[in-house]
């Protein structure tokens, strides 16, 4: 692991610690709110404290436990279990009974009972705890549920316990529910932003670990294929002059020797990540291995008006068609040509010995890598007969990501 990703989980880190016991804290304090609130309401009888604040402990560590295993779901893992929410749910209700059996202020004259001041701070306290716990398990509607409805149930309270019609309470409830609502829901959302990123960035990561490692494939294969091919057509001439007992078989020999070294330095290259084709290099590679597998060249054209970029992708064009044709095809005649037009800067190998089983467009290994390379400039790479018989590999670059080739010209060499 680098240094940067280190500080980077270490800061993730920090952030879910800061959130987690922020609102473990909050939640936490509902036994010390309902103290203060208990205390200053004098002449309660001690067994109804007693059983206030028994629920509100039992109450408090259900609501830790479902936030807890909210946010873990909200991070991705399973749903808490019914009987956790089915236990916080119950204990809200109790508490808000509790609160009123408590707290209940006696009516004037022949009024009813009423919940006063501390009796609707109590049961607010135990409304907003649930709801804060949970917020991560609620989205959108199911939210807004769940701060409205209560505020409906806490109205019709205020009716039955009241001795006017106030809608206080109502308004109350959904100030204040709705605000700690709030303020859970933008911390937890807050939290998975901060790990999706997290999440994003290692998955950003491993995909450019893959992409190095298609790279290092697709050079790989195309600097051995053309070597390897040249390799196998050199020594097969040695092979046959030696044979006729003729001379040159040792010139040719002595070729491979050196087209051995020029591989394992170009592999090197590779592994460094250093490597890069030049057009002019691989066009004039390409006339030395055709005609030393005897097949007649001509190349139309060059690359000195274009871009790096282009000049390297039509290198690795020429260099992956000229492999297939000494491997797959029995051309007596290839054609390389080089052209742009208002549109696109386009480079066409062709050949006259397509096989009936390399007729048909396929995808193999070094095709795909081809497309990879002339994708990432716009351009595209068509691959296919024609129908004068001929076998026919086009790489097409539009003109924003090459410059105009120089004018046309035909050399042999």
């Amino acid at each position: 692991m680098s240094a940067q990703s280190a500080r980077r989980g270490a800061a993730v880190d920090t952030v879910d610690l800061l959130t987690r016991w922020q609102l473990y804290l909050i939640s936490a304090s509902e036994p010390l709110a309902l103290a203060l609130i208990v205390g200053g309401h004098p002449g309660v009888p001690l067994w109804r404290l007693s059983l206030l604040v028994a629920v509100a402990a039992a109450h408090t560590a259900a609501c830790f436990f479902l936030l807890r295993a909210g946010i873990a779901h909200l991070l991705g893992a399973g749903r808490p279990t019914h009987w956790l929410v089915v236990a916080a749910v119950a204990l809200t209700a109790v508490g808000v009974v509790a609160s009123v059996l408590a707290l209940a202020e006696p009516g004037r004259g022949h009024g009813r009972g009423h919940l006063g001041g501390a009796g609707g701070a109590t049961v607010l306290l135990f409304c907003v705890a649930l709801t804060g716990a949970a917020t991560p398990l609620l989205r959108g509607r199911r939210l807004l549920a769940a701060v409205v409805l209560p505020a409906v149930l806490a109205g019709l309270l205020q009716v039955a316990t009241a001795n006017q019609v106030r809608p206080s309470w109502a308004i109350n409830y959904v100030a204040i529910v709705g605000a700690g609502a709030f303020t859970y829901r933008f911390s937890v959302w807050l939290l998975a932003v901060v790990w999706e990123l997290d999440r994003s960035r290692d998955v950003q990561a491993r995909l450019a670990v893959a992409e190095e490692r298609m790279r290092f494939a697709r050079d790989l294969h195309d600097v051995l294929g053309r070597n390897l091919a040249l390799i196998a057509v050199t020594s097969d001439l040695a092979a046959q002059l030696e044979r006729r007992g003729e001379d040159g078989a040792a010139e040719h020999m002595h070729a491979v020797r050196q087209i051995a070294q020029d591989s394992m330095r170009e592999v090197r290259e590779v592994v460094a990540g250093h490597r890069r084709t030049d057009l002019e290099t691989e066009l004039a590679g390409a006339r030395s291995v055709l005609r030393s597998a005897g097949i007649d060249v001509r190349v139309i054209g060059d690359g000195a008006g274009l871009s790096r970029e282009t000049q390297t992708a039509f290198g690795w064009v020429v260099r992956e068609a000229t492999t297939n044709i000494i491997r797959h095809s029995e051309a007596t005649t290839v054609r390389i040509g080089l052209d742009g037009t208002a549109a696109a800067t386009v480079l066409v190998v062709e050949n006259d010995g397509v096989h009936p089983r390399e007729s048909t467009t396929h995808a193999g290994a070094g095709l795909v890598g081809l497309r990879e390379r002339l994708s990432s400039l716009g351009g595209k790479l068509t691959v296919g007969e024609t129908a004068a018989g001929w076998f026919r590999v086009e790489a097409r670059v539009p003109v924003v990501a090459a410059a105009a080739p120089s004018a046309s010209r035909e050399r042999f060499s």
